[in-house]
């Protein structure tokens, strides 16, 4: 495979701040990454998707537990972006240099490019991406270097290459995988360095033995979410369990270590949604009580501290939707508040400042969809517009321009399909 060299210093160093959690994931990072092209404008279309494959996921969880299935229909990776409109496109758009925008090309792209019909679901990791379409069907393009595509290869895909049937739920991080069939099997697949696919270690301790094909977890998970070097699963009756790297806590079983932890371990019942960020974690209780815990030195675990946080913490009431990357945080509460707090770089908690929180800060109101990527994030109001915020190095906001400047305002995106 021909590997592109980063020709942007800037942008390395950028890369280097989020993927931090694992050595060998920074350096492949730094390996894999291909040559930046030209930017360009970009004049984004943005619409909330109608369809969904929750109502699928949905069929064996416990009655008094309503576990939150539905994937939001905008998702951020490290660089680049993707949306899926009212009709099932699915449209992307930003860095290029791995395949991940999947338009059979490797340039960046600053306008929304149509890449596949009828989607329900989508998931970016930080070079790599995935849909699941209408009728159950997995597909990934992008970045390879672990096998993280889960095609058997690693070899970078630029189109999307079907990998799965019966696929409910999906979740991309750094250089792993993970999918939900409808029976509620839990599949992962990619880097397995720390343990972080959950199949254990029996090739060995801390090195990226790849697995490039879905290999079984669990049974009866309904959810699933990754952070940079750890992971969580849902089951249908509520019960949280985490596994992978424990670094700063982010597993949440009361301690903080160097050692793997391979195989999946319970952290909390009655769990009704889960995030991951880098090294962070978070979840809500059917009560609507938000804990989070893990890596909290930018603030993103959101208590008031600097400390890293080894149990799950509670932060907030009346909670509803919860979203994690690399260092912020953001949720929604019942009355479609959205609160955002960690760390402020490039203004992505979108408070109209660069300053960093500790604790939960209002952003918005009539919130009904957050997602938050490595360095911006976007939330969709209650009338179905889109707002996003952040950084723009790439034109990844969809502002019809490209700069080096930062984004901290909520900025409306028009949408005219």
């Amino acid at each position: 495979m021909k590997l592109r060299k980063i020709t942007s210093v800037l942008l390395a160093s950028v890369m280097m701040l989020y993927l931090s959690g694992c050595g060998s994931e920074e350096e492949s990072s730094r390996k894999k990454h291909k040559n930046d092209s030209d930017r360009q404008t970009i004049s984004a279309n943005l619409s909330d998707a109608s369809e969904d494959v929750s109502s699928e996921n949905n069929h064996t969880s416990t009655p008094n537990i309503q576990i939150e299935t539905k994937t939001p229909p905008v998702s951020l990776g490290f660089n680049h972006s993707a949306m899926i409109t009212a009709d099932g496109s699915l449209y992307t758009w930003g860095a290029n240099g791995s395949g991940q925008l999947g338009d059979g090309t490797w340039e960046d792209k600053l306008t929304p490019t149509k890449i596949m019909d009828n989607v329900a679901a989508v998931s970016l990791g930080t070079f790599h991406s995935a849909a699941i379409t209408k009728d159950g069907s997995l597909y990934t393009w992008g970045w390879n270097d672990s096998g993280q595509l889960g095609d058997g290869t690693r070899d970078d895909k630029n189109t999307p290459t079907k990998i799965m049937d019966n696929v409910v739920f999906v979740s991309l991080a750094g250089d792993h995988s993970a999918a939900i069939t409808k029976d509620g099997s839990l599949y992962a697949w990619g880097n397995n360095e720390i343990g972080k696919l959950g199949t254990g270690l029996s090739e060995g301790v801390g090195v990226n033995f790849p697995h490039p094909t879905p290999e079984k977890i669990m049974d009866n998970v309904a959810v699933v979410s990754l952070g940079n070097c750890h992971s969580a699963a849902i089951t249908t009756d509520g019960t949280l369990y985490t596994w992978g790297e424990n670094k700063y806590g982010q597993l949440g079983i009361g301690s903080s270590d160097f050692d793997d932890h391979p195989t999946p371990t319970k952290i909390m019942d009655n769990v009704v949604s889960v995030s991951l960020g880098s090294d962070h974690s978070a979840a809500i209780t059917a009560d609507g009580t938000l804990y989070a815990w893990g890596n909290d030195k930018m603030g993103q675990v959101g208590i008031d501290s600097v400390y890293a946080r080894f149990r799950p913490e509670k932060v907030m009431d009346n909670v509803v939707s919860v979203s994690l990357a690399g260092d912020h945080s953001a949720a929604i509460t019942k009355d479609g508040s959205l609160y955002a707090w960690g760390s402020n770089k490039f203004g992505k908690l979108g408070d109209g400042t660069l300053s960093s929180h500790e604790v939960p800060t209002k952003i918005m109101d009539n919130v009904s969809i957050i997602s938050t990527g490595s360095h911006d994030s976007a939330a969709i109001t209650e009338d179905g517009s889109l707002y996003i915020w952040g950084l723009n190095d790439r034109g990844q906001l969809g502002l019809g321009s490209k700069d080096e400047d930062d984004h901290p305002n909520p900025t409306l995106i028009k949408i005219t399909e």
